[in-house]
């Protein structure tokens, strides 16, 4: 049986490992708020006192942090000094790509593999085991690291060096920002309006127009129900929005779409930190009060 490490078991990572366990992996926790993990370790994964024994007790080590400083915190301050010649971590969260090959290359110093593997899919494709992962790093390392993840993907795609997996994310969260912007200002121009709104949105959900943000937010748009977020929050995408910023600037990129959904979400964030992309709506330019 393989031991697999896990930290970062948030709204994502806890159905990652809940999929794991039910793969008959045997999961080794740590998490900074033991008391949030309880649900997981009845599920039947243990729980490591720290970083370092998930490191050392692991055959491979997963996580789901949130950004670039706990990614450094974690795997260089804590788990580098432990790690072992051909051990390989992957990390599936969201963060500037120059922190992953910082971290892949204090890694390969040791023999070891750090490979960037952000998903997508959100926590309902956590849950049915159906995310995307795009992989930057040692060829090896994919491979080990492919037949374990199929327990929570449908598709691990290796796209190169350290910190293209995280390329192609942040421009995967490019498209995600603008689709919800647009979703929201949708959901505006039904109601001014005064369109049918069950009839527009199943005339719309089969037409070009569908996509994956417009059938999870024009709903709850329309029906102006903005909490229940499930990990799906603005603030989150505000904080991922600066790493696009970054991305968009070091390939001399000048988006026409981007500038404006970035700041329509930073306006949303000081009231709406922690509510679902549906409550754009609310801070979207208007002229009838």
């Amino acid at each position: 049986m393989t031991t697999i490490g896990f930290t970062g078991a948030g709204a994502m990572g806890a159905p990652m490992v809940r999929n794991l366990l039910g793969a008959g992996h045997d999961v080794l926790l740590w998490g900074r708020t033991p008391a949030k993990l309880e649900g997981l370790v009845a599920a039947g994964a243990r729980l490591a006192d720290s970083p370092e024994a998930v490191a050392s007790e692991s055959d491979v080590v997963l996580g789901c942090l949130t950004d670039g400083p706990a990614i450094r915190e974690i795997y260089l301050g804590r788990m580098l000094g432990v790690a072992r010649p051909g051990q390989v971590f992957a990390d599936h969260g969201t963060y500037a790509p120059q922190v992953a090959e910082e971290v892949a290359a204090a890694f390969a110093e040791r023999g070891a593999i750090f490979l960037d593997a952000p998903v997508s899919g959100g926590p309902p494709g956590a849950e049915a085991g159906t995310l995307v992962c795009a992989v930057g790093g040692d060829a090896a390392g994919v491979e080990v690291l492919r037949p374990i993840a199929a327990a929570y993907t449908k598709k691990v795609a290796h796209m190169g060096a350290p910190g293209r997996g995280l390329m192609l994310k942040l421009i995967n969260n490019y498209h995600v920002s603008i689709n919800l912007t647009a979703a929201a200002e949708t959901a505006l121009l039904i109601e001014r309006l005064g369109l049918d709104q069950a009839e527009s949105m199943e005339v719309l959900f089969g037409g070009l127009a569908d996509s994956a943000c417009l059938r999870v937010e024009l709903p709850k748009a329309l029906a102006h129900e903005y909490g229940d977020a499930n990990g799906f929050i603005i603030g989150g995408l505000v904080e991922v929005q600066r790493n696009i910023a970054e991305l968009l600037a070091s390939a001399d990129f000048e988006s026409g779409l981007f500038p404006f959904a970035r700041e329509l979400f930073k306006v949303a964030a000081v009231d709406d930190y922690d509510s679902r992309p549906a409550a754009l709506t609310k801070y979207l330019p208007r002229t009838d009060g």
